[in-house]
């Protein structure tokens, strides 16, 4: 009686898994996998765009994909910006510095 429940509890987990069903290694550590995937989404995204510079001085802001950042602000997307001048603006983007610059067709507006 006894030797048939301890084959019983050894043999049903083979039992309830189908026919040809992988088996999955319980050692296998998924969210290390995760993050070199998301590396690799990442480099294939473009880069962020800057669309308009506003230069204050110290106070200097600058539109990226849409969102109004300053020096030392942190974007959704991750990216941190480093500096806003006239050449554009400098962000720390995955480890590298990126300057981002406006677009060869946009033109200073002067406000009356």
């Amino acid at each position: 009686m006894t030797r048939t429940l301890i084959l019983t509890l050894f043999l049903a987990p083979c039992a309830a898994a189908p026919a040809g069903a992988a088996l999955r290694d319980p050692f296998v550590r998924p969210a290390l996998a995760a993050p070199a995937a998301q590396r690799q989404a990442a480099e294939a995204a473009p880069p962020p765009q800057l669309r308009a510079l506003i230069l204050n001085g110290g106070r200097s802001l600058a539109s990226i994909d849409g969102d109004v950042l300053a020096a030392g602000d942190v974007a959704p997307a991750g990216y941190t910006v480093l500096r806003i001048d006239s050449r554009g603006a400098l962000i720390a983007l995955r480890g590298r510095k990126l300057l981002l610059t406006m677009p060869e067709g946009a033109q200073d507006k002067e406000i009356p």
